[in-house]
């Protein structure tokens, strides 16, 4: 059997390769498959689901998948000390799994041409496996989980990345997933199903750059990756700030400051019935807002002949529109370096996560005096943009969750005045941090896949 090589220096290879054969066309490729199934979504009341109750929470009739419940939250990080909100429970540690393969010398990435009844653009690329336990253990009655095995037991095959990393920690209760990465071998066939194909990370750079191809669960699995070059090529300032700043003591610093600002803020949460949230209605149509802010739980029904079942019905949570997540970076010292604030969100594992440097939901703000630090930066030149695509969120629990993604690069120089929540690291450092723990929050981790 081959030997397994892959490091950071393949990844850049594979970034930099912007075709294959074996896949000419990545957006055709997806039309494809958009087409050779048929789909239905349709919104219906909460108490039209099939095996879904609704009492002091939701929840489904086999007790497995996931409920939605009250969450009363106190906390002294923010402008909001108190509030109620419904959250999505769902213990299950999910896989989200990555074939790759070097082919022709190349690093290719066995992608999923998957529906999703949230995504805006329900067909996208997805992770190969993506599936919670409910989902492999069949509790749906439906057909198996293709390639499960080669991330259950990869044997001999090389894991070159595997860690428990959180989900939307607003939306989510102490949500976390399984992301992995496992290489196979260059002289081990896969077979290759027909909702399937293999891509280079040029490829996927690009679908990440058009925005609605690769959804939220592949995204968050991109971003473990990290680049170097053998000197070959003009190294860019992302694969430089890559491979600056990653000692020890880095970040042993970058530890100590996230548990101080852990110690420093407070927060409190308690799960609570959906019917006694002060400010939300929760009825037999769905679960909102008295003023129609924030977000809604709502019903689903679903049809998608591609899915392991063809119909089914399912809570979602939908949101109000106009989600942005952004990154301000800078060359301080000869390295691009980005901004982070450490963030408490109701439904973080370990209280305070790194987060972008603006994270909002427009509708959750009275108005400018109440919007979150520094967003006015992402109003500045549109020259400084150098990421700006429309990406979809969860497709699986959020419907029509569109969150704009920006990296925003300010001038060399230009003052940036932030509070001591906020602190400047390099792409190498958080990818470390990423590989410790709960550190880094969805959203960043997002927006560093879009950096590839």
């Amino acid at each position: 059997m081959s030997v397994l090589i892959t490091g950071a220096r393949d990844f850049l290879s594979s970034a930099r390769t912007a075709e294959t054969p074996l896949t000419p066309d990545p957006e055709a490729f997806l039309r494809e498959r958009a087409a050779a199934s048929s789909f239905r979504v349709e919104q219906i009341p909460l108490d039209s689901l099939t095996d879904w109750r609704l009492g002091e929470h939701l929840g489904h009739a086999s007790g497995r998948f996931f409920t939605v419940e009250g969450l009363a939250v106190r906390t002294t990080f923010g402008t909001t000390p108190r509030w109620c909100q419904p959250i999505i429970v769902q213990p299950d540690i999910g896989i989200l799994g990555i074939l790759v393969k070097r082919i022709d010398g190349v690093l290719h990435f066995l992608m999923q041409a998957k529906m999703e009844p949230g995504n805006t653009a329900l067909v996208q690329y997805s992770a190969t496996v993506q599936a919670t336990p409910s989902n492999y253990e069949r509790v749906h009655g439906g057909r198996a989980t293709p390639y499960l095995d080669y991330f259950l037991r990869p044997g001999g095959r090389a894991v070159v990345f595997d860690h428990l990393l959180s989900e939307h920690s607003s939306w989510y209760l102490y949500k976390r997933n399984r992301n992995m990465i496992v290489e196979i071998p260059p002289d081990e066939e896969v077979p290759v199903g027909e909702e399937f194909t293999w891509l280079t990370l040029g490829q996927l750079r690009r679908m990440l750059a058009l925005g609605d191809r690769v959804n939220m669960n592949a995204r968050t699995v991109l971003s473990s990756i990290t680049y170097a070059s053998s000197g070959t090529w003009a190294d860019d300032d992302v694969v430089v700030s890559h491979q600056r700043q990653t000692s020890d003591g880095d970040v042993a610093s970058a530890m100590t400051w996230l548990i101080d600002q852990k110690a420093r803020f407070e927060l409190d949460v308690r799960r609570t019935s959906l019917r006694a949230m002060p400010g939300w209605v929760c009825d037999g149509h769905s679960v909102r807002h008295a003023e129609g802010r924030y977000f809604q739980i709502i019903g689903l029904s679903v049809g998608a002949t591609s899915r392991e079942v063809a119909s089914w019905t399912q809570p979602m949570l939908r949101p109000n529109p106009g989600n942005v997540a952004a990154f301000v970076c800078q060359l301080r010292e000869g390295t691009l370096q980005f901004l982070v604030q450490a963030m408490a969100q109701p439904g973080a594992t370990d209280r305070v996560e790194l987060a972008p440097t603006v994270q909002l939901t427009p509708g959750s703000y009275r108005g400018l005096e109440d919007l979150p630090p520094l967003a006015g930066l992402l109003e500045g030149d549109p020259a400084w943009r150098v990421v700006d695509s429309v990406q979809s969120e969860d497709g699986g629990r959020f419907q029509n969750a569109d969150t704009r993604h920006l990296v925003v690069r300010v001038p060399e120089g230009l003052a940036v005045d932030a509070p001591p929540n906020y602190r400047w690291m390099s792409l190498g450092l958080l990818n470390r941090l990423m590989r410790l723990g709960y550190y880094l929050n969805v959203e960043a981790r997002s927006l560093m896949a879009c950096l590839l």
